[in-house]
């Protein structure tokens, strides 16, 4: 029997009730949207879902596009109550790459209750300039040294070989799903980097793999380790996909509307196991420092660089005069720089390696080429740092995937204070987004726009006929981001690149397994992608 609740007007049931709350709140919700200062076109939102439900049918990059195509170079979209500015064209972006900290520009996104609930408390959803100019002085001070390209080479070149060896005793006829191999190779790569240990994740995959086909036998022991091996792959997948409900979702849909609140839970459930894992690591590594004596030297790495700073065992050679760098750093804060050094260093470069993977296979004119120059370059003599920069058709390459596919293909700002956008007056805190997939796409930027051509790119031959690139490529193009926010870690993705399609491809080649079949891919925060079977083969000369 439905309950009745006694109002000084009269009896009202619960779905009364329900009703009335439900009008209310529609009413003030739409009052808003249409007081709203500088309304500008774009699709009709609905109460607490904003426009969520209207991209459903589509990946998120898909769905801005088709939403620029009908409303123009500036529109606005509501994700589950956040009024977002799309802007499509480079002269409204002009004021938001500056790379001064005077910038009106310092955030990325306004700082959400959902980020901190999942703890993103790094560098890159840090809206506290102080804090985050204090964390970002000591991730740079470890990405941008020489010594750390010198090591990130090594490594990468170390990584490579175990994982050739891997593929080869697989065989040529064994399918390989790319992505999921690249995952765990950057992952490896940007964890060992970020902390100092080597979590074999390469190794582990091929021996699950061989041991799921009943090629191999191995101990308890050896199994924990490959199944842990794989739970901590997943489970900073998962939190990387997770991102998205945290961004999206209000605290209301997060814990109270029945699908979504089930992932939520998962989701942070998720991040306890991970989070547990990484503060584990810190701990004994704060150990090892205090059983380590004074006149006995600390190894060089990221974490310890920063457990170690402004304490008498700093191990980095570089000295602020600023007093608000000169603390150590506390446990959350370095936690934060793994978290966002994992994030930023494992999916976007597995993703935009099988990208590349995937035009290389469909355009084997650049793929000759390619080869030319690693034969130019490199012959059969180890990889070095000097040899990197030699690679500018790689370079090319590179940069022309990312132009057609991606990984980060909208970028948000928020203005820290008020200023003119697009003919408009916006007020502090509005959110913009940089959709630089439209902009890497204009025809009155780019020639050809839609062709696959990395001579765009490459500034020795055909230059001429790109004139458009030469005028608008600078600020209508990004891989990294731009401004005060660009990416951190750009040197490393790109040695890690180029030093991986220079391996590969200078002894081998990945054939795609089916070449008719439309790239599989995913889009949220970032462009995943979801599947990519390849064949490793020996190289035809």
């Amino acid at each position: 029997m439905i309950s009745t609740i006694i109002f000084p007007f009269g009896n009202f049931d619960a779905f009364s009730i329900l009703l009335v709350l439900i009008i209310l709140y529609a009413t003030r919700y739409y009052y808003h949207y249409f007081t709203r200062p500088n309304p500008l076109p774009g699709p009709f939102p609905l109460p607490i879902l904003g426009n969520v439900h209207q991209k459903r049918e589509f990946e998120y990059n898909d769905w801005l596009m088709t939403m620029h195509k009908k409303y123009g170079d500036i529109f606005e979209i509501n994700m589950a109550g956040k009024r977002i500015i799309v802007l499509c064209r480079i002269d409204l972006i002009k004021n938001m790459n500056i790379t001064s900290t005077k910038t009106k520009y310092p955030f990325r996104n306004i700082q959400l209750e959902g980020a901190v609930e999942y703890g993103l408390q790094g560098i890159a959803s840090n809206n506290d300039l102080k804090s985050w100019k204090y964390k970002r002085q000591f991730y740079s001070q470890a990405m941008m040294t020489p010594s750390f390209n010198y090591q990130a080479i090594e490594w990468t070149n170390e990584l490579w070989n175990e994982m050739e060896t891997c593929w080869n005793n697989l065989g040529e006829n064994y399918e390989l799903d790319l992505i999921k191999w690249m995952y765990r190779f950057t992952n490896e790569i940007i964890f060992r980097i970020s902390t100092g240990v080597k979590n074999d994740s390469v190794t582990s995959y091929y021996k699950k793999i061989t041991l799921e086909n009943n090629n191999i036998t191995l101990n308890e022991k050896e199994i924990g380790k490959i199944e842990e091996s794989e739970k901590f792959i997943k489970s900073i997948d998962t939190f990387l996909k997770g991102i998205i409900y945290f961004v999206i979702f209000n605290k209301f849909m997060r814990h109270y509307v029945p699908f979504i609140r089930g992932k939520v839970k998962n989701l942070l459930k998720n991040r306890d196991y991970l989070y547990d894992k990484i503060f584990d690591i810190i701990k004994k590594r704060r150990i090892e420092i205090e059983n380590t004596p004074l006149d006995q030297p600390l190894r060089h790495d990221m974490l310890m660089s920063q457990i170690t700073a402004n304490t008498p065992r700093d191990i980095s050679s570089v000295k602020h005069a600023d007093v608000d760098l000169l603390r150590p750093m506390t446990d959350n804060e370095i936690f934060g720089s793994i978290i966002d050094s994992m994030a930023g260093g494992t999916a976007t470069i597995a993703n935009l390696f099988c990208f590349i993977v995937y035009y290389l296979g469909h355009y084997p004119e650049v793929k000759q080429r390619f080869r030319q120059e690693l034969d130019s370059v490199l012959g059969t003599t180890s990889i070095t740092y000097n040899d990197l920069d030699k690679l500018q058709y790689c370079d090319a390459i590179i940069k022309e995937v990312s132009r057609h596919c991606p990984v980060s293909f909208s970028i948000g700002r928020v203005n820290a204070e008020k200023d003119d956008v697009g003919g408009f007056s916006w007020p502090e805190g509005t959110s913009f987004s940089m959709f630089y997939y439209a902009m890497m796409r204009r025809k009155d930027y780019w020639t050809d726009p839609e062709k696959f051509d990395p001579n765009r790119f490459y500034k020795i031959e055909e230059s001429d006929k790109y004139l458009l690139e030469k005028q608008y490529a600078k600020n209508a193009y990004t891989m990294f981001g731009d401004g005060i926010r660009i990416c951190p870690g750009r040197k490393l993705a790109m040695i890690e690149l180029k030093c991986l399609l220079a391996s590969i491809y200078r002894k081998y080649d990945l054939e795609l397994a089916d070449t008719n079949a439309p790239l599989k891919y995913n889009s949220n925060v970032i462009t995943v992608c979801k599947e990519l079977n390849v064949r490793f083969k020996p190289r035809k000369f």
